[in-house]
């Protein structure tokens, strides 16, 4: 009888990701009952709790989207994302990380003579309305469970943000749709136009400081560092508490701050066309001029320098912090992709790192430096359009040089900065083009991964030419044993992107983007949302999630991860850069390359398969409703119908390829 041969669990300080293999087709199997262990520090297992489920058997509905556990609805794939790990599902609350967990796995099918009941373990919650202990309900007749396999468990994990010199955090951003929604809807049962973005805006709001998970305490923590002062660089910022942080500490400041966002004049008068101008900065107005008016309260104390590229395709896209003592030597600095916007904490996803290495920190603090002499001429008035805004050459030439650090256990840091392409020249569009630096750093590392390369983008390139996703494309068709898993945020930097173009009579044909692209073991997908829109249907007891969207870069991450099951290879590329070829040439950037630190890999490679997960399997439905036209009904439709089989089935339809590399 085939059981259950390896499981490996990995985390950071969010999630874990767990991933197990069978030694064949398991007759009878309706899936796998997972529960999470935690454990003293002599290994002993103090509580357990079996995993949330949600998807109920074909002939059950789950229409309230209510909890149940994989006692009930067992999981039917062969990894599993552990979203319960900090994140509550029956209240917008967090567990306590710094903890130790493993988890037991075993097979289930129909309860029968001869096998082990599977116990059901109820799920409920407080109802604030009823003051009362709600017990979750579904319809449809129960199914009893049995177990097929012995118990197999995993190694045991630490769920913690600190891995040394390094502490890293990930937002949740709104990638729990499903549970969103039934939390905003839970006092009226409706969602008000607006009402998630006020939860967002407002600090110590309860759904922010749940979807923003340990960034902001990070951010806190930073600034709670005694003495010195802190160099920033940042490209966003309007966030009202980050604002405040800011001011709180004003008297030890020192800030440059870009451009960010446009919009129209409404105040303007139209021209001849009907048209009023541009105006820029839209974005960073508010809490620039509260800011220079604290700067011109507090002197020398508190510096602000403005950096405005208003409309010259060149933006200031670092969102970095430096710490240095009272003698001006850096010892930590905070960076990632975490724009100091609401919808960067709160509502989109991505990652804020802290490093403590002194090295690391001087490098970034002499960029600093090199950024605060690259002085850029103002615009009069600051929302005007920046004429000849460009970075200086001796800007470029220093950046074309990374600095790189060895760390004992063979961890080596290289940190990169941009632009570093001297001179007026334009990012190139041809696919044959010869890379600038730091893409070509990235490159050569890409091309000596072995087994995975895992990456998360937002708008690295139209189409992703010249960027790390054409490379990983192009390296997973080319070798089949590679794994390339991908998730990309905006429509136009999918890979098979095509422009919008006129035909030779003229007839316009739209704009098109897959959303998916699969070949060998190549799979990446773009941010979908589960709309009736690209959708097209019913999908069990899921519910349609567009009124959750809250901007265009969904997935705001710049990540690369490859190969993080070994230790020596293992590679993490992260910062503000794009990862594309016009964030080397045209933005004021910064990425930090990180080897041979396999804690650190195998942290942002659950970040990047948490979110990938997320938007595969509304991907998939929603490249296979395109391609709909060619079925008859029902019967031929291959798309999930949104419930578990009760058969054996579900085991030849799931691709065990990612969970056989990473168990």
């Amino acid at each position: 009888m085939p059981t259950i041969t390896r499981a490996t669990a990995y985390a950071n300080n969010e999630v874990a990701y767990l991933a197990w293999t069978l030694d064949g087709h398991l007759p009878d199997c309706l899936g796998f009952h997972i529960v999470r262990e935690y454990l003293d520090a002599a290994g002993a297992v103090v509580d357990e709790r079996p995993l949330a489920s949600y998807v109920a058997f074909k002939g059950q509905r789950n229409p309230k989207w209510l909890a149940q556990n994989t006692t009930v609805w067992p999981v039917q794939k062969f990894s599993w994302r552990d979203l319960t790990l900090r994140k509550r599902r029956d209240q917008a609350a967090r567990r306590p990380d710094n903890v130790r967990v493993r988890y037991r796995l075993r097979a289930v099918g129909h309860m029968r003579a001869g096998l082990e009941p599977v116990v059901v373990v109820p799920e409920s919650h407080w109802d604030k309305k009823t003051h009362a202990q709600v017990l979750h309900t579904y319809e449809g007749n129960p199914i009893p469970l049995g177990y097929l396999t012995p118990v197999q468990r995993t190694n045991v994990i630490e769920v913690t943000r600190r891995r040394p010199p390094f502490t890293t955090t990930f937002t949740n951003g709104i990638l729990s749709t499903q549970f969103l929604l039934n939390v905003l809807k839970q006092d009226d049962d409706k969602i008000k136009p607006g009402e998630l973005e006020a939860h967002l805006r407002k600090p110590q709001d309860w759904l922010r400081e749940y979807l923003a998970g340990d960034v902001i305490p990070l951010m806190r923590d930073f600034f709670a560092q005694p003495g010195g002062r802190f160099h920033a660089a940042l490209y966003e910022l309007e966030d009202t508490e980050l604002v405040d942080l800011l001011k709180a500490n004003a008297e030890r400041l020192d800030l440059i701050l870009s451009d960010a966002g446009s919009g129209t004049d409404e105040d303007a008068e139209p021209n001849e066309h009907g048209k009023r101008p541009t105006i820029y900065d839209t974005r960073n107005a508010a809490a620039r001029k509260e800011l220079a008016a604290l700067a011109r309260k507090h002197g020398t104390a508190f510096t602000i320098q403005n950096r405005m590229f208003n409309g010259s395709g060149h933006i200031g896209h670092n969102k970095f912090v430096v710490h240095v003592d009272a003698g001006g030597a850096a010892h930590s600095v905070l960076t990632g992709s975490t724009n100091w916007t609401w919808s960067g904490v709160a509502g989109q996803s991505n990652n804020c790192i802290r490093i403590d290495d002194d090295t690391v920190a001087g490098a970034f603090l002499a960029y600093w430096k090199r950024l605060h002499a690259d002085k850029q001429k103002t615009p009069k008035p600051l929302s005007a359009r920046a004429t000849g805004a460009d970075q200086g050459d001796a800007l470029k030439t220093e950046d074309r040089t990374p600095v790189t650090i060895s760390l004992a256990g063979g961890v080596s840091i290289e940190t990169w900065y941009s632009p570093n392409v001297p001179g007026k020249a334009e990012p190139p569009t041809k696919k044959d083009s010869p890379p600038p630096p730091d893409m070509d750093r990235l490159f050569s590392l890409m091309r000596q991964a072995r087994r995975a390369i895992f990456f998360l983008v937002f708008m690295p390139s139209r189409g992703g030419i010249n960027s790390i996703v054409s490379e990983a494309v192009a390296l997973g068709v080319k070798d089949t044993s590679l794994n390339v898993i991908g998730a990309i945020s905006d429509t136009q930097a999918m890979w098979g992107y095509e422009a919008g173009r006129k035909t030779a009579s003229g007839k316009k044909i739209p704009a098109w983007s897959p959303h998916v692209f699969q070949q060998a073991g190549v799979s990446v997908v773009r941010a979908t949302a589960l709309t009736d829109k690209e959708i097209g249907r019913p999908l069990g007891d899921f519910q349609f999630d567009e009124t959750l969207t809250v901007g265009r870069a969904i997935i705001h991450d710049k990540i690369l991860v490859l190969d993080p099951l070994d230790a020596e290879r293992c590679v993490v590329a992260l910062g503000s850069h794009n990862l594309g070829y016009k964030a080397s040439y045209s933005n004021d950037e910064n990425l930090v390359i990180v080897r041979g630190h396999q804690a650190l890999a195998q942290a942002y490679a659950v970040h990047v398969l948490d979110v990938y997960d997320h938007y595969r399997f509304r991907a998939a439905e929603a490249e296979l409703s395109a391609k709909k036209t060619s079925h008859a009904g029902a019967a031929s439709d291959p798309r999930w119908d949104g419930f578990l089989d009760t058969n054996d089935q579900w085991e030849g339809k799931v691709s065990r390829r990612l969970a056989d590399y990473l168990a």
